[in-house]
């Protein structure tokens, strides 16, 4: 909710939590539109699946993190990336 009422200027009013969240998010991929960023691996011009795997093995595990993931759930997010 903060993030669509700090980051992007939406109004509260008369929305639900979910509502504003939303927004927040429709708010962000409109700018990502916007500006042409990629938003998918493909786009970005990863044309192989296959090489996920190891580009989710050569991420940086750090401590001190909000959650510190593993291997397999950043392939798991790499995959939904894709």
């Amino acid at each position: 909710m903060r993030f669509a009422t700090n980051v992007w200027g939406i109004s509260a009013d008369g929305k639900t939590d979910e509502e504003l969240a939303l927004a927040g998010i429709k708010a962000l991929e409109d700018f990502i539109n916007e500006i042409g960023l990629p938003k998918t691996l493909r786009e970005l011009g990863i044309e192989v699946k296959s090489i996920l795997p190891e580009i989710a093995q050569s991420c940086n595990i750090s401590a001190g993190s909000y959650r510190q993931l593993t291997h397999e759930e950043i392939l798991d997010i790499l995959n939904e990336c894709y």
